[in-house]
């Protein structure tokens, strides 16, 4: 009986802390953002399960209505959550649009995970209907729906370069937002892929990762390229991507070992040859996530910051839309 309760309240005590941990980190959070911000907007509802959004209002508005980043997260499609929006990665870009006058909004969507049902094209879906959702609702909110700028990294490279390129038609999803289709302003990716159809532009002499482990997140366990190779069309911005389609800045490392930088070099080269405005930054010394990979990264970290909110006001600056 002693041991019982020398047990018990050892799991009292370690639970109490887990729970004052969990609050510091969201205190943590919430403190984060010095302006105002509306945390876990439902901006729909697939099933049971409600899909949130975080909207973030700088202190200044400077313009109104606002001009919006809209920023998808990555994690593989199967992982990762709006809160990336709070990793030191990320949150020195929205600091600094915030301080430009933006609206910062981060998103989530549904997750390819095992069992789950969900493939990447749901991600898009769900990612399209947020942007519907902030287009429904801009007079509450203060925001411009004709100037948003989508951002993501690594799978949410592919999804921001996917709203920019794909037409919204094609992925309808929620019935009350369908009619609310958006245009984005123009796109920002770091690290995203740009074609699932050529296996090669995954391969690396960097990484053993079998370069076609994304398959299944497209077509799900019992499909392939060859037994369905539109469904990864679809899901490949290259295939998306036309002369008049919205401006985009790609940065891609050069030792990236997750998504090589054949990807970026594909996409830039068919958007020159079509016309289109692509523009690539080569990041050397750098893998996947801006890791450090022979050397410091060129440009560093703070400046691929810089660069990216640069990139979003100059395209807010000279849009006359």
């Amino acid at each position: 009986m002693k041991q019982l309760f020398i047990w018990m309240l050892t799991l009292i005590i370690g639970g109490s802390c887990f729970a004052e941990d969990a609050v510091r980190q969201k205190s943590k959070t919430e403190n984060e953002w010095g302006g105002k911000s509306f945390r876990d907007v439902t901006y729909k509802q697939v099933g049971k399960r409600k899909l949130g959004m975080d909207i973030y209002l700088p202190t200044d508005r400077k313009f109104a209505p606002s001009p919006v980043i809209y920023y998808v997260h990555g994690g593989g499609w199967a992982a990762g959550s709006k809160r990336n929006f709070a990793k030191p990665l990320m949150l020195p870009v929205f600091h600094q649009l915030a301080d430009s006058g933006f609206v910062c909004v981060s998103v989530d969507y549904r997750l390819c995970r095992k069992g789950s049902g969900v493939q990447m094209r749901d991600c898009v879906t769900d990612a399209m209907d947020g942007l519907r959702f902030l287009n429904k609702h801009h007079q509450q909110y203060v925001i411009d729906p004709d100037r948003i700028v989508v951002f993501g990294d690594s799978a949410g490279g592919q999804l921001a370069q996917m709203l920019a390129y794909a037409s919204p038609a094609k992925f309808p999803g929620d019935q009350e937002l369908v009619s609310f289709d958006v245009q984005p302003l123009a796109g920002i990716s770091w690290y995203g892929p740009s074609d699932f159809t050529d296996v090669n532009l995954f391969k690396t002499d960097l990484s053993d990762k079998n370069p076609d482990r994304f398959g299944a997140r497209i077509v799900g366990t019992n499909g392939s390229y060859a037994k369905n190779p539109q469904a990864f069309e679809e899901m490949s911005p290259y295939f998306w991507i036309k002369k008049d389609s919205p401006p985009m800045l790609v940065l891609q490392g050069d030792t990236d070992a997750t998504i090589p930088l054949p990807h970026a070099i594909h996409l830039k080269e068919t958007a020159d040859r079509i016309g289109a405005e692509v523009e690539m930054l080569v990041v050397k010394n750098a893998g996947h996530n801006w890791r450090k990979a022979g050397g410091d990264p060129v440009p560093d970290v703070e400046e691929i910051q810089r660069m990216t909110a640069d990139y979003a006001k100059q395209q807010v600056a000279s849009s006359k839309r």
